[in-house]
């Protein structure tokens, strides 16, 4: 374990940056640390990768995205940190998982030959990979907002009962069946899991900022942007708008793997 932190300091750690950060995954990182420090905040960025010991006390997590040969690779470190992460939502710790991260905290991961890659079963749902590689921008009606990306996967997710469902899908494939449609992103206590890339979070400050507000409330602290946060929003905005113009003539497609 190592050091633990300034009482005030806010502490995000991501996991495997290395191996699962094939889609942005940092930018994810970054978004919750600038969106902090515009707010008054100090922060720690702290990054563990296989054989590190996991930091002490965090307040935010993050594990990111990469292909089942990543998945693998992590596979036994990350279930021997099972017990620190299962503590971590417990104490109701935030938590993003993207990608094949998420997977990787699920139930577990049928493939296409009928191996099940075991998860750690911290999150409701479980995996099942596709021929079908959904492939597009999408877009999900949030509690939040319209949660705005770009989605790559070959899988379906299949949630246990009791699982939250973040979002309605409007426009793209999404992630799992949901009211007659398709959903994107899980909620599970603290933590959400999602398939949008783009990083999501540097697209959607709302949610990043539902996120923060999880992260400092759990502390006895305050979150609010202001002004220094406009110009992050503002260029967010242009992006979110340029995908929304562009969704209406976008074939969404399954791609055959």
């Amino acid at each position: 374990m190592s050091e633990t932190p300034a009482a005030e300091t806010i502490r995000i750690v991501q996991l495997y940056p290395r191996e699962l950060g094939v889609t942005g995954d940092r930018g994810n990182v970054r978004a919750l640390e600038t969106r902090l420090q515009r707010a008054g905040h100090d922060v720690e960025v702290l990054h563990a990768g296989i054989g590190d010991p996991t930091p002490e006390s965090p307040d935010a997590i993050v594990i990111g995205n990469g292909p089942l040969s990543a998945m693998r690779i992590v596979a036994d470190d990350l279930r021997a940190r099972r017990d620190e992460l299962a503590r971590a939502l417990q104490d109701d710790v935030p938590v993003l998982a993207v990608g094949g991260g998420a997977e990787l905290l699920s139930a577990g991961v049928t493939l296409l030959d009928g191996e099940v890659l075991d998860g750690l079963g911290l999150l409701p749902f479980r995996v099942e990979r596709t021929r079908e590689r959904r492939v597009g921008y999408i877009i999900a009606e949030t509690a939040d907002g319209p949660l705005i990306g770009f989605e790559d996967h070959a899988s379906t997710w299949r949630l246990d009962d009791g699982a939250q469902p973040y979002g309605t899908v409007r426009a793209g494939k999404g992630s799992f069946p949901h009211a007659g449609g398709t959903g994107e992103a899980v909620r599970a206590g603290s933590a959400f899991a999602t398939n949008v890339q783009g990083p999501v979070l540097p697209l959607n400050p709302r949610f990043a900022d539902a996120i923060l507000s999880m992260v400092v409330d759990r502390r006895g602290l305050h979150y609010a942007t202001g002004d220094a946060h406009a110009a992050l929003d503002e260029l967010a905005a242009g992006a979110r708008a340029a995908i929304e113009k562009n969704v209406d003539g976008e074939v969404f497609t399954y791609m055959q793997v």
